[in-house]
């Protein structure tokens, strides 16, 4: 969506309210209103870019989703790229805390989690044609289920664990990982489990 400075302005002050109130008010009962008054954006101007604010929050995935999928991904790649993932949760601990831990936000921590399941179900299709859509499908809710659940516990518990030592634990936890980030697909016996 970057078409110009003034468009990127815009969304880093929406991007930047979007957050702040996540820390202090439910996303459910977050207004379109309240988004532009912090932002100090127009509501005209909000909606020529988009629909709503989940649509918004969509957007603000994307960020994340850049940080987290190398543009050619190997077994070095994927690690590195699970560091940087952890160190921006860690440098965003408290609004994260607020949208993955507090139940009142179910409704876009299961659109940041849908958005990620998308964005490594495309990595998959991309790197293996050949496997079967529904193998892709489970792996990729095997796999960003996994590490969304390490991001809960490591907020809800314990952030004094390195971004590189959990990088390296979730890394020897998840099967195919090689595989996948080392070029050869995930084999999955029964999809329709």
């Amino acid at each position: 969506m970057q078409e110009n400075p003034r468009a990127q302005r815009t969304y880093d002050l929406l991007l930047k309210a979007l957050t702040d109130l996540l820390a202090e008010t439910p996303f459910d009962e977050i207004r379109v209103t309240d988004l532009c008054e912090r932002a100090g954006v127009h509501r005209s101007t909000f909606y020529a870019h988009f629909e709503d604010k989940r649509h918004l929050l969509t957007f603000g995935i994307q960020e994340l989703m850049d940080v987290f999928v190398p543009p050619s991904p190997n077994h070095q790649d994927f690690q590195h790229a699970l560091r940087r993932v952890f160190k921006y949760f860690l440098k965003y601990k408290q609004e994260y805390t607020h949208l993955f831990l507090d139940p009142r936000n179910a409704s876009a921590k299961d659109l940041f989690r849908r958005e990620y399941i998308r964005a490594f179900r495309g990595l998959l299709k991309h790197r293996f044609p050949e496997v079967p859509a529904a193998d892709q499908d489970l792996y990729s809710h095997y796999f960003i289920g996994g590490l969304l659940t390490l991001v809960d516990r490591w907020l809800e518990t314990d952030t004094t664990t390195p971004p590189d030592q959990l990088a390296a634990q979730f890394v020897r936890l998840i099967p195919n990982h090689e595989d996948i980030f080392g070029g050869r697909p995930p084999e999955c016996e029964n999809p329709s489990l």
